[in-house]
């Protein structure tokens, strides 16, 4: 049931996701403190809005009201998810009219309005149409249809709209069978077949109190499939020295540990110093050892060791993670600093590939769909001069069509793979 404390709490959650580019987690926590109070269901009323603001801002500006205050257009986002939702009536909605929604808002939450702006986003262009009807920002809609085609963007673009809730058990404290008779009793588990560690809660997308309690506990941990699927493309090894080069908030940094059954040696370099004190908690709380937490620019250190096996998930666009972290339909509205991203990706690579040992393995991946921050970067490198690219083993799709590296990259997929949108290379030295 909506309250005015829950309605005010999601729509100060999409005022600070806009103006200051959080994740929803953040956001709604920074939401919380300002209120001062929390209310049960605001988060999920949060994520709603989320789903639906561009179609609220679509009738907003079919009634010429596209340039009231940020505000009251997050209220009326809020306002009007729950009206297309089925998740309140309009009468409902009215304990907050004339507050953050005022009256001639309220007015809009007609069913016949509703039924208007279906209508017209019907004769939008196709793109435009996906953009408004799925809250997904158009202009990467747009180099989405350009790369695998509109169909396939158009799944894409819907698969993003539920989240797949990915658990790894942390075998380094508890075994496998254990974890999976505990989450059996409760619920519908369903096994990775590629990945023995990584399991799927079928037909949830938040966590409940029972595995809220695991995850405290370092039992289990939340981790995408595409995330696993990276480290697993390190084979990480017993023994082994480990650079993982932007290591914060370190779930990759733990999965090769438990790989490795603990036994390498791992060197965790990220240039946060607050991330990486979270970082050292949550290795204490899964058991982690060996792993060496350094404060550094990894575009600039000089490493007196090379590595068996180096880690670069590079700082990105996250324009893959929208299924994820429903803020960034929000935030990624407009285009981020592609080429900023790329320029800090070029230097991340530009220095820690010196220090990859020969016939060791690095392994450069993004949380991307953009192949500025994909193929692009491993094809203007030119990595094929000095190392193989070695995709034999690694999940996923070939890259994107007409880079000299496509066939030898990977790209995983939120409507093929059930994953974030992930860009994998790994190469040789040889």
């Amino acid at each position: 049931m909506i309250t005015a404390t829950s309605f005010r709490l999601a729509t100060l959650t999409l005022e600070l996701i806009e103006r200051r580019k959080l994740s929803l987690e953040r956001a709604f926590i920074e939401a919380i403190r300002r209120v001062g109070r929390s209310e049960k269901g605001a988060l999920r009323i949060a994520r709603l809005a989320l789903m639906k603001f561009a179609e609220a801002d679509y009738l907003l500006k079919l009634n010429g009201l596209s340039s009231i205050p940020l505000r009251r257009r997050c209220a009326f986002r809020v306002a009007y998810s729950l009206v297309a939702f089925g998740e309140a009536s309009r009468d409902e909605i009215g304990i907050v009219k004339g507050g953050l929604l005022s009256s001639k808002l309220f007015s809009l939450l007609s069913a016949g309005n509703l039924r208007r702006v279906l209508e017209e986003e019907r004769k939008l262009k196709p793109t435009e149409r996906l953009s408004v009807a799925y809250s997904f920002p158009l202009w990467l809609v747009e180099r989405l249809v350009a790369r695998i085609g509109f169909s396939d963007a158009e799944r894409l673009v819907k698969a993003c709209s539920r989240r797949v809730l990915w658990l790894r058990i942390n075998t380094l404290k508890v075994s496998r069978s254990e974890v999976l008779r505990k989450l059996r009793r409760e619920f519908n588990v369903r096994e990775d077949k590629d990945f023995p560690e990584l399991v799927e809660l079928v037909g949830l997308e938040e966590l409940p109190p029972s595995i809220l309690k695991m995850i405290r506990r370092g039992h289990i941990v939340v981790q995408d499939k595409g995330s696993v699927a990276v480290v697993h493309a390190l084979e990480p090894g017993n023994g082994m020295l480990v650079l993982d080069a932007a290591a914060a908030p370190g779930v990759k940094t733990s999965l090769i540990q438990q790989l490795a059954e603990n036994s390498a040696e791992v060197v965790a370099v990220d240039i946060s110093r607050s991330r990486l004190s979270e970082m050292a908690r949550l290795m204490a709380r899964l058991g982690v050892k060996r792993v060496h937490l350094v404060l550094g620019d990894s575009r600039t250190m000089a490493y007196s060791r090379c590595y068996d096996r180096v880690l670069l998930d590079a700082p990105c666009t996250n324009t893959g993670a929208i299924a994820q972290d429903p803020a960034l339909r929000l935030s990624l509205w407009t285009p981020p600093p592609i080429d900023r991203f790329r320029k800090l990706q070029l230097e991340l690579f530009g220095n820690v590939v010196k220090r990859l040992k020969e016939g060791g393995f690095l392994v450069y991946s993004t949380c991307s769909l953009l192949e500025e921050e994909g193929e692009s970067i491993m094809s203007s490198l030119r990595v094929e001069d000095r190392y193989r690219l070695a995709p034999e083993g690694v999940i996923g799709n070939p890259g994107y069509s007409n880079f000299s590296v496509s066939s030898r990259v990977r790209r995983l997929y939120p409507h093929i793979h059930r994953s974030t949108g992930f860009f994998i290379a790994r190469l040789i030295a040889s």
